[in-house]
């Protein structure tokens, strides 16, 4: 059985108690943040978010056969101890007074379930480790003093009898540059850094990508529906590399788009609707990357299947326009309330300039000869 079945097919272990909202947030802006990091290794990968473990990094989104597995806690002050580490709580409602696992055996039963796929269990917080040396971002437990070093590993063989020096030695501690209660404000930093290390400098709105991802990154957290196959797993609990690629080419497209006023000079209409028209595309620049808008993203696909039904190479902008408009002008009045034409207008102008990005049809040419003639 290969590791991607067996991920969907071994049981999650319990959860030990409700997590608050702030936190749970930090969770996945945190995976996000993981994200953006290793998406510069050029590797294929999935992370999972909420599934095993608080992110799960898998080695490819199709048949991995590596992990690393993250558990990511927080406090608003202070650092972690060993006793920390492994406190165990008494299970609630439990009359025999079982206890609940700790964090490091939480953590474990990972490589426990997973011995032969497990490259890396990591700890994950915004403060550090007392016994660990505060000047390194990330290190193995078992690399503090030797008497510390040996009570984490004798501390782990009381949760889990079978964990060795060598299977400890996969534990290792991360310091989160993120602020707990200031996290979405330097996770913004990170996607502006990041979409310039992979793009360059280009305009676009940083607010909406912004809005765009994290929502997407929230909701994979959040989903608690079922999880069937491997394939139900990269879809509603994972992002790819894939789907970073996308958000990144949401940017290209808008960086790619001509100015206004390269577009504006092949539209035959008058002074005051074209003004309207330069507003309007204003606006909605600014909202196109909008993704989790299901009223635009309906009307958009209907847009481009016009589109590819109507557009030639000798086509002008305008014949384009009094093509496509009657025919979706209808569900724009229903979708978008209160409707404007020159709203509608500028939506079908933008896909114009973009819709070759599918790969379907080839850019339409709003200023060839033949349009001219």
């Amino acid at each position: 059985m290969s590791f991607a079945e067996r991920l969907v097919l071994e049981p999650q272990r319990e959860k030990s108690g409700e997590t608050g909202y702030e936190r749970y947030d930090y969770q996945a802006l945190w995976g996000l943040a993981l994200i953006f990091e290793h998406h510069g290794s050029q590797e294929d990968y999935a992370i999972a978010f909420e599934f095993h473990d608080d992110v799960v990094l898998l080695d490819n989104a199709s048949s991995p056969t590596r992990a690393r597995f993250y558990q990511v806690k927080t406090k608003d002050k202070g650092h972690w101890t060993l006793s920390d580490l492994y406190r165990r709580n008494v299970r609630k409602g439990d009359p025999t007074g079982s206890k609940l696992p700790s964090h490091i055996g939480k953590l474990f039963s990972n490589y426990v379930i997973f011995p032969d796929e497990t490259e890396e269990l990591n700890f994950v917080s915004n403060v550090p480790c007392k016994f660990l040396d505060a000047s390194l971002s990330s290190c193995h437990f078992i690399t503090c003093d030797a008497e510390t070093s040996a009570q984490f590993i004798s501390k782990l063989k009381q949760e889990h009898a079978t964990a060795t020096p060598t299977s400890a030695s996969l534990i290792r501690y991360v310091r989160a540059d993120l602020s707990l209660h200031d996290s979405s404000a330097h996770i913004k930093g990170k996607l502006a850094d990041f979409v310039v290390e992979q793009i360059g400098s280009v305009e676009y709105n940083p607010d909406t990508l912004y809005k765009t991802i994290v929502e997407d990154c929230r909701t994979r957290s959040k989903y608690t529906g079922g999880v069937s196959s491997f394939s139900d797993l990269i879809k509603f609990k994972s992002i790819t590399r894939s789907q970073v690629e996308g958000w990144l080419d949401q940017v290209r497209s808008l960086h790619a788009l001509p100015t206004w006023a390269e577009i504006s000079i092949h539209l035959n209409v008058g002074g005051m609707e074209l003004g309207e028209l330069s507003r309007e595309w204003r606006r909605y620049r600014a909202i196109a990357l909008d993704a989790g808008n299901e009223a635009i993203n309906t009307l958009r696909d209907k847009i481009r299947s016009e589109l590819e039904l109507v557009a030639t190479p000798s086509i002008s902008l305008d014949e384009l326009l009094s093509a496509i408009y009657g025919k979706v002008e209808g569900l724009a009045i229903s979708s978008l309330p209160p409707f404007k034409a020159a709203r509608l207008k500028v939506m079908i102008i933008y896909e114009v300039f973009t819709y070759d990005q599918t790969g379907k049809i080839q850019k339409a040419d709003p200023v060839s000869p033949e349009a001219k003639s």
